[in-house]
């Protein structure tokens, strides 16, 4: 099977137990207070999860469709293994150093995306060692991970299943969704013939962290869209409305 989803999972004990240290200065401050709000690991991984499954999308790494990488002070496989491929149900899962756990605890806003970029490479890369993949797909991961730290952690691109264009006016609805290291966000481009811009909405409320499974889902439903007269919707999967935009010739 190939490969389409990764999740950088924290130990949920231990992130419910935020460290407390002295503050001294307002860059320690600043810290302390970044660690007492920030959301689980997984939730603040999630860009850079998705960035690394779309460039990756279509190689086969070690027959898993799903790789989780866990951040566990306790490993909760036989005999303290680190790394298991369960070829039935298709899932594997890998458990970091405590030197790698210790480096992302520590991490702060500005550092943690690189630090988490290097741990995600490496752990890939040791999974395609151990399953003996070819030079091309080390390779593929190598440069995959390469040119999000090129893009500086920055990804925008059109969804093109949900970009339509309304027969009547011409108009296109062009749909764009933007990752980033402060999370992710959706907007709309209403645009002309011409390529003018005849106005934009944000889809999502503004970039965010998506600090719930149900939000972490609900990216991936956006499944169909049309416009209907003057107004352009979007829907999940199930056929409910979750946006219109009203854009008057």
């Amino acid at each position: 099977m190939k490969f389409h989803t990764l999740i950088l999972e924290g130990d949920y004990k231990t992130e419910k137990n935020k460290p407390q240290f002295p503050v001294y200065t307002k860059e320690d401050y600043l810290r302390r207070k970044w660690i007492q709000n920030r959301l689980p690991l997984h939730n603040r991984s999630f860009f850079l999860c998705r960035m690394i499954e779309e460039e990756l999308k279509g190689v086969e790494i070690d027959g898993s469709g799903k790789i989780t990488v866990c951040a566990h002070q306790v490993r909760h496989l036989p005999e303290n293994e680190k790394y298991i491929c369960d070829h039935t149900f298709k899932i594997s899962i890998y458990y970091l150093e405590q030197e790698e756990i210790t480096a992302i605890d520590e991490a702060n806003k500005d550092t943690e995306p690189m630090i988490m970029w290097e741990i995600l490479r490496n752990a890939l890369l040791d999974i395609a060692r151990r399953n003996q993949c070819s030079k091309e797909v080390t390779e593929k991961i190598e440069k995959a991970f390469e040119g999000i730290a090129n893009s500086h952690f920055f990804r925008e691109e059109r969804i093109d299943k949900l970009t339509k264009r309304n027969k009547n006016t011409g108009l296109t609805a062009h749909v764009y969704r933007v990752l980033s290291a402060e999370g992710e966000e959706w907007y709309v481009k209403i645009m002309d013939r011409k390529g003018n811009i005849h106005c934009q909405s944000t889809i999502t409320e503004g970039t965010q962290y998506l600090d719930r499974l149900v939000d972490r889902l609900g990216t991936r439903l956006y499944a169909k869209a049309e416009w209907r007269g003057d107004t352009f919707a979007i829907f999940e999967r199930f056929g409910k409305e979750v946006f219109s935009i009203n854009v008057p010739t």
